[in-house]
């Protein structure tokens, strides 16, 4: 499996740059880690997100991308399960790399996260990988239960995430040039 990833990754000048942390997730955590690895890189996302407050769902995508997660999409909420889809290279090459990959850091991140915002007791629960049109999704359900609350989320101040320049829209540059 080891050369697996190399050679995944390195072909894919698209996606070489995910290589080395593909190598220290997949590889030198699980031999460090064991049998564990999975359980602790869940309580890890959680810390994570304890340390990276993010303050709604349209940030956590945002966090989601920058962190090379994935893109996030938040597919369904009610009062008790938030539903989100995780997709795009970063899941692609993990899975094609390893079926078995696990993505239990980032529902860690995400039952913090949202435990955070919500102020309930969240957990989240990864289920089967589901293939759609060429393209992997990883399916989470951040379990809510709003009968066991943990804080207020008006406390929650979450950290300024820092966007990415938007290109300049060209009716709006004209507009401004003739100004």
């Amino acid at each position: 499996m080891d050369t697996q990833i190399y050679t995944q990754y390195l072909t894919d000048p698209n996606n070489a740059g995910l290589f080395g942390q593909a190598l220290l997730r997949d590889v030198i955590l699980t031999d460090i880690l064991g049998p564990d690895a999975s359980n602790i890189a869940y309580w890890e996302g959680k810390q994570l997100a304890r340390r990276f407050k993010i303050g709604s769902a349209n940030e956590l995508a945002i966090f989601f991308s920058q962190a090379q997660f994935g893109t996030l999409t938040l597919t369904k909420q009610t009062a008790t399960q938030w539903q989100f889809q995780l997709t795009g290279d970063p899941v692609n090459m993990r899975i094609a790399s390893n079926p078995k990959a696990a993505f239990t850091l980032e529902a860690g991140f995400l039952a913090e996260s949202v435990e955070q915002m919500i102020g309930v007791v969240a957990e989240t629960e990864v289920t089967p990988v589901t293939k759609t049109h060429k393209s992997i999704a990883v399916n989470m359900t951040v379990h809510l239960d709003p009968k066991d609350p943990t804080s207020d989320p008006q406390e929650l101040i979450p950290m300024k995430l820092i966007l990415p320049e938007r290109e300049p829209d060209p009716e709006t540059s004209d507009v401004a040039d003739k100004n």
